[in-house]
């Protein structure tokens, strides 16, 4: 099938074109709100590992924790880092009709980001191998 003006793409039809703003919006938004339950699995990983009397996370060297905590950090920061940058692109632009999703993925998003780096900081603080 050959590409001319007004031609579009079959996938153009059901994903929607990313040049669009109110596309940015709505990707933006689901991409954050993917990325909220792997930052409380994490959240829920630390919190239930940390000895509060050494006020250290304890973890074994011959589990799984450290792998399962960063690979839960990762899962979150990736498609909340792509819908915050998505958000802040498309927040504000007069072609946008839906920008309060747009402002919502932002916030979220960096809401998110922040507590995976606050997360990340407080692991490598407070780990204690056992």
């Amino acid at each position: 099938m050959q590409r001319g003006y007004g031609v579009r793409k079959e996938t153009d039809l059901v994903l929607g074109s990313l040049r669009r703003y109110d596309v940015q919006a709505k990707y933006a938004l689901g991409l954050v709100m993917v990325s909220i339950a792997p930052c409380l699995a994490a959240l829920w990983l630390g919190w239930s590992r940390f000895d509060a009397v050494l006020g250290r996370i304890v973890y074994g060297m011959q589990g799984q924790f450290v792998a399962a905590f960063f690979g839960c950090v990762l899962l979150s920061m990736a498609p909340a880092a792509v819908g915050f940058f998505m958000g802040w692109n498309s927040a504000g632009q007069r072609r946008n009709d839906q920008s309060a999703r747009s402002w919502i993925a932002f916030f979220v998003g960096g809401g998110v980001l922040t507590l995976d780096v606050v997360l990340l900081i407080a692991f490598f603080m407070l780990h204690l191998p056992v």
